[in-house]
């Protein structure tokens, strides 16, 4: 009797701890920051391109997808940034589910339209300064191209995006 009142006891013990902990906040926890690591800045550019259009207020967002080009081909980036930028993104779709079907993006799970964020002529001149551009892809459209600049700020990438817009035509 004694060994199953321990037990109960401890069961209680454990949710008030759990309820606790899961009770303390109404936000909930927030993904770890991409832009604080000086060795990726690969990386932070594509979750500030992401974060500037996932904070918009887009109704009905289309499956969204990221990657970046090698020479003309978009490619997924690296397998482990594109989980952490889904875990910070969960409407963010593997790059895999997004093709090229016909001249036109599309979900290859659904047929509809998909979106592409593609990133480009990354390069960095030094550690602390790096410039790449982006552009997004909806069907058979793009957007024009802008150009980024980052600079670490010491703490984190800073994002200056370029007045000059490039045609992708």
């Amino acid at each position: 009797m004694k060994r199953v009142i321990t037990t109960a006891t401890m069961a209680l013990i454990l949710a008030a701890c759990t309820s606790a902990e899961e009770g303390g906040s109404d936000s909930p926890p927030q993904p770890p920051r991409l832009d604080t690591d000086i060795e990726k800045p690969q990386l932070a550019f594509a979750d500030h391109v992401l974060g500037s259009y996932f904070a918009s207020d887009v109704p009905m967002r289309p499956t969204v997808c990221i990657a970046t080009t090698y020479g003309r081909e978009e490619i997924a980036l690296e397998q482990g940034w594109e989980r952490e930028l889904m875990t910070r993104y969960p409407s963010l779709a593997p790059f895999s589910r997004c093709a090229l079907l016909d001249g036109e993006w599309q979900d290859t799970k659904t047929g509809v339209p998909a979106l592409v964020f593609s990133l480009h002529s990354f390069t960095c001149v030094t550690a602390a300064s790096c410039s790449g551009m982006g552009e997004y892809k909806f069907g058979q459209t793009s957007s024009p191209i802008s150009r980024y600049q980052l600079e670490w700020g010491g703490k984190r990438w800073v994002f200056t995006r370029e007045d000059q817009v490039l045609d992708p035509e």
